[in-house]
């Protein structure tokens, strides 16, 4: 993988940071003149008027937390004259003084060595927002990100030309989902006076108008405002927004709010609760199957039956997260065995369809700084590419697909960032388990059309060991310490791995009793 850039010499520090800005106003402006914001269009057009070391300093301001700064700190060695150019912000409304001008006279702009003024503000702080999100698609992402982007030699798929929103309306409310979603995290809202806060959050996430791009966020966006509610006593509002969750998305949450709930909630809610539980089935695959709930217990139970094996071992107490796994594998004692969790269906369907994830499938690229299609965790990702992957799952099964192929995707498009895996060269250890499941064609296929149907699946519920054989066969393993559970999506994949041919099964760990 290519290497870290040395960092940048002090004489050119004003466009390394500039030149990503100037391009991301570029593109923006060259968007359809029937989605073109006009705000961002003034925007744009009023920075370009700036001069050089104008831009420079602002763009440094963007880099910088807070919105408020000391004039004092306002020293950058690819800005000489910084006075100059802070006088020029804010006579052209990027910058504002805290003082009144009758308290800080503005041709002065202050007292003192430094000729700065006490403290200053950014201006156009909503503007700056709406266009980092018209960049990234995103509203988590910043100045910054385009810098590391140029350090790192991140490399992206292309965006198709033209403007990623069908309209502005379109831009506006995906726009307003995510402020909505980001308001979710404000601690504030779990205070009993916070609820018309707390109402307009729900308004803004439950009816947003029409479909949004990321309902992933938005489900967790609904969750989060569920507790917040429920933290402030609540509990109607609760109630709602764990009813306005998407289908399929956040049945386990439901469930157990229901045994936080008085007799006569749980009466009224216990439909939703099911249906709810019935859509996450239906995503995994399972039509007709629901988990039911058991009251006393407080947990759903149900779901596909799987093999269990029980093992005694010396285990410590207390037990850590993520230590009872080696204890199960040094006591399997495979030939070989990792405790990879979901990272490896996540790399077996990369390096077995990269080159159909990067496909620019109408409106699944649309942003310049995309890790992958907006629509790879949503049920239409398979329709819509069903073609070129009925072709490869075709080409796997008849052994047409070799690792070889595979290889060369890898060295294709491994160095894209992706939503599926972290960028770092595969280890040998991934290519060899790789190099069994291409042995078996068919079990290869199988699993490749049971996580192309739903890519979510690399998410979550895959068995914590990948183990295999010394006569090269791959077997599966879900570790549970004891008092642990098996939770419905797993369940849900050992079943899966074992009706493909691996084998697959639960490792119940039991305390050795001295």
């Amino acid at each position: 993988m290519p290497s870290v850039l040395p960092p940048p010499k002090a004489a050119d520090l004003g466009d390394y940071y500039r030149e990503p800005f100037l391009n991301l106003l570029a593109w923006v402006r060259g968007w359809e003149a029937s989605v073109l914001l006009p705000d961002l269009v003034a925007y744009a057009r009023h920075f370009r008027r700036l001069s050089v070391l104008a831009q420079r300093l602002w763009v440094r301001l963007l880099l910088r937390r807070g919105p408020a700064f000391l004039g004092t700190t306002l020293a950058y060695g690819e800005v000489p004259k910084v006075e100059e150019a802070t006088l020029e912000l804010l006579l052209t409304g990027f910058l504002k003084l805290e003082m009144t001008p009758a308290q800080l006279p503005l041709p002065g702009l202050a007292p003192g060595t430094s000729g700065l003024p006490r403290v200053v503000r950014r201006q156009r702080e909503l503007a700056t927002a709406r266009l980092f999100f018209a960049y990234f698609g995103r509203t988590d992402q910043t100045l910054s990100d385009l810098v590391l982007d140029r350090l790192q030699r991140r490399s992206y798929a292309c965006c198709p030309e033209g403007a990623p929103w069908p309209s502005r309306e379109a831009f506006e409310r995906a726009f307003a989902l995510h402020r909505a979603a980001d308001g979710t995290w404000d601690p504030a809202l779990a205070q009993g006076a916070a609820g018309r806060f707390r109402r307009q959050l729900f308004y803004a996430l439950a009816y947003p108008g029409s479909r949004p791009l990321d309902e992933a966020r938005r489900a967790r966006a609904l969750l989060r405002l569920a507790r917040q509610a429920e933290r402030a006593g609540d509990g109607a509002l609760a109630l709602r927004a764990l009813g306005a969750l998407p289908p399929g998305a956040g049945a386990g949450d439901t469930l157990r709010w229901l045994r936080r709930r008085g007799a006569r909630e749980q009466e009224a809610w216990a439909l939703s609760a099911q249906k709810a539980a019935q859509g996450a089935v239906r995503g995994l695959g399972e039509e007709g199957v629901a988990p039911t709930y058991d009251y006393g217990r407080g947990r759903a139970l149900g779901g596909p039956r799987v093999a269990q094996r029980r093992l005694t071992l010396a285990l410590p107490s207390p037990l850590k997260a993520g230590v009872a796994e080696p204890y199960a594998l040094a006591a399997l004692a495979p030939f070989r065995g990792w405790h990879w969790e979901n990272r490896f269906p996540a790399w077996v369907l990369f390096m077995s369809a990269a080159d159909v994830l990067f496909t620019p499938v109408p409106g699944a690229f649309t942003h310049p700084r995309q890790a992958g299609p907006d629509d790879l965790f949503e049920p239409q990702f398979f329709s819509r590419r069903a073609g070129a992957l009925g072709a490869r799952l075709e080409a796997v099964r008849q052994g047409r697909f070799t690792l070889t192929e595979a290889q060369a995707l890898w060295h294709r498009f491994g160095g894209f960032e992706n939503p599926l895996l972290p960028r770092l060269v595969p280890s040998s250890a991934l290519w060899r388990a790789s190099a069994a499941l291409g042995a078996q064609p068919r079990r290869w296929a199988a699993l490749l059309a049971w996580l192309v149907a739903h890519p979510g699946r690399c998410r979550r519920g895959f068995p914590d060991l990948t183990v295999l054989s010394e006569e090269g066969e791959l077997a599966f393993y879900e570790v549970k310490a004891p008092g642990d559970q098996l939770r419905f999506e797993q369940r849900v994949w050992l079943q899966a791995l074992a009706t493909m041919g691996f084998q697959a099964e639960c490792l119940v760990l039991q305390r050795a009793t001295s």
